[in-house]
């Protein structure tokens, strides 16, 4: 690619190898991922009861240290979350929706941020707003370790 064509699109490329502790959130805001070696990370559909979704970390290995994330898309809701491992037992379920318009945020490498591309929103890597035109954050969605799982409780909004 042109080094030119960069600054010219929207939503580049970020490899995840390449992000830093607090920047790792905005990778997993879009619907593909991808990965050091280049491959593709698609969204995981994951099911939810009543709201309720429970994620078994066997099965988000990406999950299983700090700095970890994962892009999920629980049943029912049109607009994928994006789930954090921080330190500990700590996680941070974000929604990917911007309350601007409802396009999907994405990250900015180089601002270490998420980025809605429709109107240029920014926000922190806590879903906290930091650019309008958006009124306010991204939404954050209650969660806990549950022994091997964090729960979550996700509301479209």
């Amino acid at each position: 690619m042109d080094p030119s064509d960069r600054h010219r699109r929207a939503t580049p490329d970020v490899p995840l190898c390449a992000l830093s502790r607090r920047g790792f959130v905005g990778a997993a805001a879009g619907t593909v991922l991808f990965g050091c070696g280049g491959g593709k990370w698609k969204t995981k559909p994951v099911p939810a009861t009543e709201g309720t979704v429970e994620l078994e970390l066997k099965d988000f290995p990406e999950l299983a240290t700090a700095g970890g994330m994962a892009a999920v898309l629980p049943a029912g809701m049109r607009k994928p979350v994006i789930v954090m491992r921080l330190e500990g037992d700590q996680f941070r379920v974000l929604s990917s929706r911007c309350p601007h318009i409802g396009c999907v945020v994405r990250w900015d490498n180089e601002k270490q941020l998420l980025r809605c591309p429709c109107h240029g929103s920014e926000f922190a890597d806590d879903g906290k707003l930091i650019k309008g035109p958006a009124k306010q954050g991204l939404q954050v969605y209650p969660n806990e370790l549950w022994g091997a799982k964090v729960r979550f409780s996700v509301r479209e909004g």
